[in-house]
């Protein structure tokens, strides 16, 4: 992991001295294996519905339609040009009016034939609307923090600001990818959807940043807890305690507890765990090093140790994982 400012000289300089460098990590650990989408084209009334299925993500080609995700309180208006990822993989509804009733999007695409572009159509004789739908897997998805501290909803607006350049050209470039047909479009668009994300995650935090209440957006703000993030993400294969981390930012050891995880929605060493597995397994996926020296890189003593906080973390032990990877990886 890349070393950042220490939390000292940060004092210095303001919350900004730890607080970017952690961003610019963070995204840096974004990387999709994989998207699966499809193309529904819908004339109103329609009206679909997606189960608990992951990371999902959508864009609005043409039209309007309300969003419903289960954990949001209000509907989302979308239209189009606008990008929207439910990033804890809530299940959701989109509808063209809230009385219409919905069908399955899955059940729909296998109902209705698809052109060689991935194009279905389906709904009554109203107004169309195109969106393109699609799953994203994560590498080290189990582990990463990002993954873990972002809303349930990120919405991008279409908009002509200048800052939302990006949203249009990308948005433009996966259709015409889409449409293409051409050789390792799938691939393409995947490097693309790690774009678009990449991207609303860093309009979430410009846009947050200093008006979260809580969070880790509002973690990071603070001056106590922020400091313990940024010696966390430092220094990740420090022996850390709880009382070590109070001890360097002021706090008692019950307060410190206390108010990393009202912030944060985890335990301080729940954190750093994840830090820690999140590094170890890019470093399975990546390279061949031995187990004791990703192990001991992780700051376990032994690679017992770490097998079984991997294993509990992961689901499976590092040897698993590392051959799951050259799997996926291979060419077919």
């Amino acid at each position: 992991m890349r070393s950042l400012p220490s939390p000292s000289n940060a004092a210095n300089g303001g919350v900004d001295s730890w607080r970017q460098p952690m961003f610019a990590e963070l995204l840096r650990g974004i990387r999709l294996r994989s998207t699966v989408y499809f193309r529904p084209e819908l004339r109103a009334p329609w009206g679909i519905g997606i189960a608990n299925r992951g990371t999902i993500f959508h864009i609005v080609v043409r039209g309007s339609c309300l969003l419903q995700v289960v954990g949001v309180a209000d509907p989302v208006a979308l239209r189009a040009g606008d990008f929207v990822v439910i990033t804890q993989g809530n299940a959701h509804t989109m509808r063209d009016a809230l009385p219409t009733q919905v069908a399955d999007v899955f059940d729909l695409a296998k109902q209705h034939k698809a052109d060689r572009n991935g194009r279905f159509r389906c709904g009554g004789k109203g107004a169309v609307t195109r969106l393109v739908c699609g799953g994203m897997q994560f590498e080290n998805g189990t582990t990463n923090p990002l993954l873990a501290m972002l809303p349930s909803l990120l919405h991008v607006k279409a908009t002509k600001q200048v800052g939302r350049i990006w949203l249009r050209s990308t948005l433009k470039h996966v259709l015409e990818e889409l449409n293409s047909g051409g050789a390792g479009a799938a691939e393409v668009v995947t490097r693309l959807a790690d774009i678009l994300f990449i991207q609303a995650v860093r309009s979430y935090f410009e846009e947050n940043a200093d008006s979260a209440k809580f969070g880790w957006l509002a973690a990071v703000r603070d001056q106590q807890i922020g400091r313990a993030l940024a010696l966390l993400h430092a220094h990740p294969t420090e022996p850390w305690t709880i009382a070590s981390l109070a001890r360097r930012v002021a706090l008692s050891r019950s307060a410190f507890a206390v108010k990393f995880t009202e912030l944060i929605g985890e335990p301080p060493l729940r954190y750093l765990t994840r830090l820690r597995i999140n590094t170890a397994a890019e470093r399975l996926r990546l390279s061949d090093d031995k187990l004791n020296a990703i192990a001991a890189a992780a700051g376990y003593e032994s690679v017992t140790a770490f097998t079984r906080a991997f294993r509990r973390n992961m689901g499976m032990t590092p040897g698993e994982y590392r051959a799951g990877r050259q799997v996926t990886d291979s060419p077919p």
